[in-house]
């Protein structure tokens, strides 16, 4: 009984940790940058941090990796063709920056963000921050 337990744990690491290897290989285009601030994407807050950011064009799915170990993937909704420019666009109130936009080289991706009430309290405030992407 004991080394099927075993046996099934060692199967179960193994198919996760090959299903997570998919998942990356799956990118189309992998960038980074540094995000100065903690920020909103879709409902999750993130922390401020280094961040590699996948982004699979068959799906639309852009996923954030922190070296913190935060991970989130995001649905966007292709906006664009690119304008040459690599960027997150965050919509920053007094209390709160939250994610709007990723430029990158094929497309721009607008993304919907929802900041909790008290951490947009100054709508009058508002503007838009953007931190550039690297290779």
């Amino acid at each position: 009984m004991k080394l099927k337990l075993i046996t099934l744990s060692a199967v179960l690491v193994f198919a996760s940790v090959g299903i997570a290897g998919l998942a990356h290989a799956q990118d189309d285009e992998t960038v980074k940058a540094n995000i100065p601030f903690d920020f909103y994407a879709g409902k999750q807050r993130m922390p401020a941090g280094n961040y590699r950011i996948g982004i699979n064009l068959e799906t639309d799915v852009i996923s954030f990796t922190g070296e913190s170990g935060h991970r989130m993937f995001l649905m966007g909704t292709v906006a664009e063709k690119a304008d040459g420019r690599s960027l997150l666009v965050f919509n920053h109130s007094e209390n709160a920056y939250a994610l709007e936009e990723l430029k990158s080289d094929p497309y721009d991706w607008v993304f919907q963000t929802r900041v909790p009430e008290p951490a947009m309290e100054s709508h009058s405030t508002s503007s838009q921050v953007e931190v550039a992407l690297n290779r």
